[in-house]
């Protein structure tokens, strides 16, 4: 019965021994988690960068001896804010557009 019981769990749980000949969910699970791994690291590398930037833009802004001073920084810093992520987001839509054409090419093969 136990012999059974091991055939039963093998054919309804197939390994990826058994999905290699098709290399689709193996190389779709590859690329997807590269993916990830890619978005993840874009997105801290991006934060820890812009905490920096913050913190750089507090202490000119607690140096500030004038009205004027304030308002110059804390104008270059919303411009270089926008700028930043405004490249950051087509840095991840690239990053998302490399990884779709990733899955794609098993697809094809």
């Amino acid at each position: 019965m136990s012999a059974n019981k091991a055939k039963i769990d093998n054919s309804s749980n197939p390994g990826a021994a058994n999905l290699a000949p098709f290399g689709l969910p193996i190389a779709a699970g590859t690329v997807a988690v590269q993916a990830w791994a890619d978005l993840g690291a874009e997105t801290v590398r991006f934060i820890q960068d812009r905490l920096q930037q913050d913190i750089k833009t507090q202490q000119a802004m607690l140096n500030c001896t004038s009205l004027e001073a304030l308002q110059k920084i804390q104008g270059e810093f919303f411009t270089a804010a926008q700028t930043q992520y405004t490249a950051e987001a087509a840095k991840m839509l690239s990053l998302m557009g490399n990884a779709a054409s990733g899955l794609s090419a098993p697809l094809k093969a």
